[in-house]
């Protein structure tokens, strides 16, 4: 067994994208609902892909072409000024469109002509009612074109098609509240590219949302299967004998040990875990990845507690970090939460029990199966060291991973039910403290809240907190599909 080891975390890396880091995150943010990749050090075989529709997007451009000045000498381009090659823009923005059309696997329907009047506006109106694609997007390259636009909106409205609507200028007159409304995502920035893919990759996430399938691990004598009403998922309800059957049936090869070594060579130190407790969560992990297989889900939830050592706490934090969403004690709220944000940001969330430091006005989040990749399947894991499971003394191995001081985190709970809510947080993290001293589960995190003044002001039970700053994300989600917003003492002004 490994010994005492230093805990001190690697260097944060930056929560911001550059245009070509973001693009090429893009296929990643896509994570369990695309391709389910095996990250870890150990090989072994990604579960097979469901094919899933990744959604139609119908885009515009709007402009006037530049014929219809040309060899008028009063003739006069208006904003952004006649200088301004709005054909030449529309095919800089469709050649990137279409590397994230294939990132994502989505269908972008972009004609070569623009709308450049009523009437081609009309004629889009119509098509988008008869057709009604996944999503609308609108990229504006003229200020006169503002007529056209609305009533592009108004027909998406009215045909209940989220719409992004960007306009391409530096500069634009007038006011633009009306434009910050639920059913829209607006955009006034700068040949902003990151954040028009990140408006496709909501709605694409939506879509692939409704096409997916979560295993509900429970004491159920037959299993049954319902579906969430607002994200659409698939929830399939399965006895847990036959998990308990899989895990017994699970043989101890070379998957099994490449597996375990991918968590025991990395880990900092490895503390009063015996090797059964080691190879029962093999078995775990093995169980719930067949399962999955054989019921074509792509995510799971079990009532874990009290199951010895068929807990799968390291399963768990594994498939997380593979950005295929577990969750802890059948919370199908969490799960859903957990999805939601592996699709948006392309990183696991930590599902974890409330607490709060009230003389320090800091949360205290505490849970089992954190996954160290909390930066994406890609990227670094962060330290952790392997111990027995903090509550029963049947020896169960669990995780404990520590996070970095100072790093941004974003907090968010979906809450369905027949009107489907949605809260997000935003804070930094302070310090991920000893345990013992500290109580709760193995893994834990203090957060400083800053978009709210008091840390007692959290609401909701195994909320999901994800490394980055990531908030703003989340509230654009639920505006462009109409959510509320629970916002439990925010203070500010969401989305910006």
């Amino acid at each position: 067994m490994k010994q005492e080891a230093q805990t001190a975390g690697h260097g944060c890396c930056s929560c911001g994208h550059n245009r070509r880091e973001f693009l090429a995150s893009v296929g990643v943010a896509a994570g369990w609902m695309a391709l389910a990749p095996w990250q870890a050090a150990g090989e072994t075989a990604p579960l097979p892909a469901r094919p899933k529709d990744g959604g139609v997007v119908r885009v515009a451009f709007l402009y006037p072409p530049s014929s219809t000045f040309s060899g008028n000498p009063d003739g006069w381009w208006s904003w952004p000024g006649n200088e301004f090659d709005a054909e030449g823009r529309q095919k800089q923005y469709t050649e990137t469109l279409r590397q994230v059309e294939r990132d994502l696997g989505m269908r972008l329907e972009i004609p070569e002509a623009s709308i450049a009047n009523d009437q081609d506006a009309e004629r889009l109106a119509t098509e988008l009612k008869e057709t009604r694609p996944d999503g609308l997007l609108l990229i504006m390259f003229y200020n006169g074109s503002l007529p056209q636009a609305d009533r592009l909106l108004a027909a998406a409205e009215e045909a209940g098609i989220p719409a992004i609507f960007d306009i391409g200028l530096g500069v634009k007159h007038g006011a633009v509240e009306n434009y910050r409304r639920p059913g829209l995502y607006f955009i006034q920035s700068l040949d902003n590219l990151d954040a028009i893919a990140y408006g496709l990759r909501m709605i694409h996430t939506k879509k692939i949302l409704a096409q997916s399938r979560i295993l509900s691990v429970t004491e159920a004598e037959q299993s049954s299967e319902t579906v969430e009403p607002f994200l659409g998922v698939s929830v399939r309800v399965i006895p847990f004998a036959r998990y308990a059957e899989r895990f017994g049936q699970v043989a101890l090869d070379a998957e099994a040990r490449a597996w375990l070594a991918s968590f025991t060579d990395s880990a900092t130190e490895i503390r009063g875990v015996t090797q059964e407790a080691l190879d029962n969560a093999a078995r775990a992990y093995l169980a719930l990845r067949q399962l999955l297989d054989s019921e074509q889900a792509d995510g799971v939830t079990m009532n874990c507690l009290r199951r010895g050592m068929l807990k799968p706490c390291l399963g768990f934090a594994s498939l997380n970090g593979q950005l295929i969403p577990a969750a802890c004690e059948n919370d199908l709220p969490a799960v859903y939460t957990q999805a939601l944000g592996q699709g948006l940001i392309g990183r696991p969330g930590f599902q974890h029990n409330p607490c709060y430091e009230t003389e320090k006005n800091l949360y205290y989040a505490s849970h089992c199966t954190c996954a160290p990749k909390l930066r994406g399947p890609n990227e670094p894991g962060l330290p952790y060291l392997l111990r027995r499971f903090a509550h029963k003394n049947e020896g169960s191995c669990a995780i404990q991973v520590f996070w970095q001081p100072g790093d941004p985190v974003t907090m968010a709970r979906y809450y369905p039910g027949g009107e489907p809510a949605l809260d997000g947080y935003a804070g930094k993290e302070v310090e991920s403290l000893p345990m013992p001293p500290a109580a709760g589960c193995t893994t834990n995190v203090e957060v400083e809240l800053t978009d709210r003044d008091d840390a007692c002001q959290v609401h909701g039970h195994h909320n999901l907190l994800f490394r980055g700053d990531y908030a703003r994300r989340f509230r654009l989600f639920a505006q462009l599909y109409k959510m509320r917003l629970a916002d439990t003492g925010f203070k500010g002004t969401w989305p910006a």
